[in-house]
C-alpha cells in the first residue's frame, strides 16, 4: 500500500511539473504566411532561439542573412539545415563588440541587397564580469544596446519602403532597471560605468539597464518612423526566461547556485523553441496590426510599467546616445531625428 501511494504521489508531481512547464512554455505562433522575396537579418543566429527563429523563417522562403560572429560555428548550423533551406541561407559575419565589425557588415549588407524587411536584433549577452571592448565601452552595454542601436541606424535608410520593420529583443528584466536622471554621463565613460556596476549587488544590473535602454530606443525610433518612414514599424518584446548561454555565468559561486536551482527553474522557463515565437509572430504580423513602438510578450501586447514610459529619462538617455554616435559617423548627422 505504501508502494502504491508513493507512486501515486510521483505521478501527481510528475504531471504538476509537466502542467507547470507547459504553462511557462506559452503558446506557439500559428501567424504564418510566405515569405518569399524577403530578405532578414537575425543578429545572433547561430544557436538559441535565434537560430530556431532563422530555421522557421527559412521554411516560409525567406532569405535570411545570419549575422553572427562564429564564422565556423554558424556555417556549421548552415550546412546541418536541408538542402532547399540551406540555399537561402547566408552568413555574413558580425561581431556586436566591436563598430568596425558592424562597419563591415552595413557596407557587404548595402552593396550585395537593394533592400532589407526584417531586421532583428537577437543577439544579446549577460556576464558576471566587467570588461572592456576594444571600443572603450562595456561589454554588456556595447553588445546589448549601442552596438544594436548603431546597426540599426546604418541601416535605417536601406529598408523596403512598401513594409518592413524592426524587432529588438529586449528582456522583462528592463522592469528592474535603477537607471535614473544624470546617469547619461555614465554612457560614454567605461570608468564611471565600472564603478557605478561594482557598487551594485546584483550581477543583471547592467544587463537589466541595457534592456531598458533598448526599451527606450525602440520607442524614440518608432516616434521617428511615423513622421519620417512610416512604412517602417520598430517593435520590441520579452522572448522569456529562458536557459540559454546568454546566463552561463564566469564566477564561480554563481556557477555553483545556477547549478543547483536549474532543474527546478527547468520547470518554470521556455524551452529555446518557445522561447522564439514571439519573434515569429512579430515576423509573420502585418504591420497594420502591430503597434508601433510596442512591447510584446506571449504573443501579445503588454503595457510598459511607469520605468518604461518616463519620457524625460527616455530621451536623456537617447539623445546623449545619438550624440555618441553622431561624434563617431558622420553619415548619422543626415538622420533627422527626434532630437533635432
Amino acid at each position: 500500500m505504501t508502494l502504491v501511494f508513493l507512486l501515486l504521489l510521483i505521478a501527481i508531481l510528475a504531471l504538476i511539473l509537466f502542467l507547470i512547464k507547459k504553462w511557462s512554455n506559452g503558446p506557439l505562433n500559428s501567424n504564418k504566411k510566405d515569405l518569399t522575396g524577403k530578405l532578414i537579418i537575425i543578429t545572433g543566429s547561430s544557436d538559441g532561439i535565434g537560430l530556431v527563429a532563422a530555421k522557421d523563417l527559412l521554411n516560409s522562403n525567406a532569405k535570411v542573412i545570419f549575422a553572427c560572429r562564429n564564422k565556423t560555428k554558424t556555417e556549421e548550423k548552415i550546412n546541418e539545415l536541408p538542402e532547399n533551406l540551406r540555399k537561402n541561407a547566408i552568413f555574413i559575419q558580425l561581431d556586436l563588440q566591436k563598430f568596425k565589425s558592424i562597419e563591415n557588415f552595413v557596407k557587404e549588407i548595402k552593396s550585395k541587397y537593394p533592400k532589407i524587411d526584417i531586421l532583428i536584433n537577437n543577439a544579446g549577452m549577460s556576464s558576471s564580469f566587467l570588461n572592456k571592448t576594444e571600443d572603450g565601452y562595456l561589454n554588456t552595454y556595447q553588445v546589448n544596446y549601442l552596438s544594436n542601436v548603431l546597426l540599426t541606424l546604418l541601416l535605417l535608410e536601406h529598408f523596403n519602403e512598401n513594409e518592413s520593420k524592426i524587432i529588438n529583443l529586449s528582456s522583462v528584466l528592463y522592469k528592474s532597471s535603477k537607471l535614473t536622471y544624470g546617469d547619461s554621463k555614465l554612457l560614454n565613460n567605461y570608468d564611471l560605468m565600472e564603478k557605478h556596476y561594482k557598487k551594485e549587488a546584483n550581477p543583471l544590473d547592467d544587463y537589466s539597464d541595457s534592456k531598458l535602454l533598448l526599451v527606450y530606443f525602440t520607442q524614440y525610433l518608432a516616434d521617428y518612423c511615423e513622421k519620417k518612414c512610416p512604412y517602417l514599424k520598430v517593435v520590441c518584446l520579452h522572448p522569456g526566461v529562458i536557459f540559454t548561454k546568454i546566463f552561463n555565468m564566469e564566477k564561480l559561486y554563481l556557477k555553483i547556485i545556477f547549478s543547483i536551482i536549474k532543474p527546478i527553474l527547468y520547470c518554470f522557463t521556455k524551452d529555446v523553441v518557445h522561447g522564439a515565437q514571439t519573434t515569429l509572430f512579430l515576423s509573420y504580423s502585418d504591420n497594420k496590426d502591430l503597434v508601433n513602438g510596442g512591447y510584446y510578450n506571449n504573443l501579445k501586447l503588454e503595457k510598459y510599467v511607469l520605468k518604461g514610459k518616463d519620457e524625460k529619462l527616455k530621451n536623456e538617455l537617447v539623445n546623449e546616445t545619438l550624440n555618441i554616435l553622431k561624434s563617431k559617423y558622420n553619415e548619422l548627422e543626415k538622420l533627422p531625428l527626434l532630437s533635432n
